[in-house]
């Protein structure tokens, strides 16, 4: 039985096998959409071929989101009957981006998974979403301080020694 096509905010995995990409795909899916869709046990033709799902399977799927997606999401995630094939579906939404995977930065293009640009990524950081811009400032005598603290709340590190150069925040 078919069950669609992949699209910008669906994607399609044979098994978990694929669960690193499947993250990844997540991340990227977040980005641009801010929700998503993953499917484990189809064909990227959108063919329900199945997948094994054991006592652990859905909770490693949810661990491997949860350690490796930043900042963290907490994903929806529940099995399906199609046909006679049981397939596994995960729903994620968020809008804290930029997201990443495995400490990259993606962005959906069409149904796949692009590494984006520095400069793309900077910004997406410093766009309206981002918790920085809001922040008023009383002191004019700022230290780097309150940004180090927003970055790690949002799971992102700084180089301390090249990190306002790159920044271009001198």
């Amino acid at each position: 039985m078919n069950i669609g096509k992949e699209t910008e905010q669906i994607e399609f995995k044979k098994s978990t096998g694929e669960l690193k990409e499947g993250v990844i795909s997540i991340a990227s899916m977040l980005n641009k959409h801010g929700s998503c869709e993953l499917y484990f046990g189809v064909k990227n033709d959108g063919e329900a071929i199945g997948q094994q799902i054991g006592n652990d399977t859905l909770r490693e799927i949810s661990q491997a989101i949860a350690n490796f997606i930043k900042p963290q999401v907490i994903p929806s995630i529940s099995f399906e009957l199609v046909g006679t094939n049981n397939i596994i579906k995960v729903s994620a939404s968020g809008g804290e981006r930029p997201y990443s995977a495995y400490g990259k930065y993606y962005l959906r293009s069409a149904d796949e998974d692009r590494e984006i640009s520095p400069s793309l990524l900077r910004e997406m950081m410093f766009s309206g979403n981002s918790a920085l811009v809001s922040i008023e400032s009383h002191n004019q005598n700022l230290t780097f301080t309150q940004l180090r603290l927003l970055y790690a709340e949002k799971g992102l590190t700084l180089h301390d020694e090249t990190f306002k150069d790159n920044l271009n925040l001198l």
